[in-house]
């Protein structure tokens, strides 16, 4: 759960528009401008100082079950977090033992990330990269790629980040991610009555027209968008779960401290709570 999409407005623009590479930069500027508020927000739980003991706080869904059953113990093996932002994931591996490389596109992120990082004594390697290539990684040098919420929805191009992943992987690795399920995406945030705000196929991209200077753009992908391509870039799918949440705080904004309104889990209250918020997906490069 390490990165809530921050709220953008809702205006679609024109995938031929914009090209790839543009919309990841702007993407990158767009981290790299709001860190600083970004770590004031995160300190202000501190999450991210306990994440090292208690991993399960680092991820949602069923990702640290999937970890701990496909990856076994991870003393020793090489694992990588991408799109890591605020590095929760990589301190809870850590924590359990594996040899972590955390990259994301932003170095203000992984800025952060180390300052917080060596406060801890956490040996963790950070790396700026586009998860899209990730071409300052090495092939098959992990035994665990992750991805945790708040990932795709910054992501142009599913099937270039599923190759990226699928070289950097071992044979027999795994790549686990969780995120929010895309059948949370079309619906008006937090709105009542229950309302849609678009179609569930409209996938974006989306910006903030009213704020170019700090613009950015993000997808709704569906899971065909996101289990096809998986699939194609070689990758064999072990397992998928989907999820409600686990605390009312998810309702309420992007604060990690525990909800305060219970009725908030109640679909009778609150229709989108009757549907999953997370999607797990479990895959593996294929042993040769």
């Amino acid at each position: 759960m390490e990165c809530p999409t921050p709220s953008l407005g809702q205006s679609r623009l024109r995938e031929s528009l914009i090209a790839e590479p543009l919309e990841h930069e702007a993407n990158r500027r767009y981290w790299d401008a709001l860190s600083p508020r970004w770590r004031e927000l995160r300190d202000r739980d501190g999450l991210w100082t306990r994440c090292a003991i208690e991993p399960d706080l680092a991820f949602e869904g069923e990702a640290l079950s999937m970890i701990r059953a496909y990856c076994g113990d991870l003393t020793g093996k090489a694992a990588c977090v991408i799109g890591s932002c605020d590095a929760y994931a990589a301190f809870a591996l850590t924590g359990l033992g594996a040899r972590v490389t955390a990259t994301d596109i932003s170095q203000g992120q992984l800025d952060v990330a180390r300052q917080r990082a060596e406060r801890l004594g956490l040996d963790i390697g950070f790396v700026r990269a586009d998860a899209a290539d990730l071409a300052p990684l090495p092939d098959e040098a992990f035994d665990l790629v992750c991805s945790t919420n708040g990932f795709f929805v910054w992501i142009a191009c599913p099937d270039h980040v599923f190759a990226a992943v699928h070289r950097v992987l071992k044979p027999g690795g795994v790549y686990i991610f969780y995120d929010i399920h895309p059948f949370q995406r079309p619906w008006q945030d937090q709105a009542q009555p229950f309302a849609m705000a678009k179609p569930y196929w409209d996938t974006g991209p989306y910006t903030d027209e009213e704020n170019a200077s700090e613009r950015a753009f993000e997808f709704n992908w569906t899971l065909a968008d996101l289990l096809n391509p998986l699939t194609e870039a070689g990758l064999v799918l072990r397992r998928i779960a989907e999820t409600p949440v686990r605390d009312p705080c998810f309702w309420e904004g992007h604060s990690y401290e525990p909800g305060v309104d219970s009725g908030l889990m109640d679909w009778r209250t609150n229709p989108r709570a009757g549907l999953p918020v997370w999607l797990t997906v479990c895959a593996q490069k294929p042993e040769r």
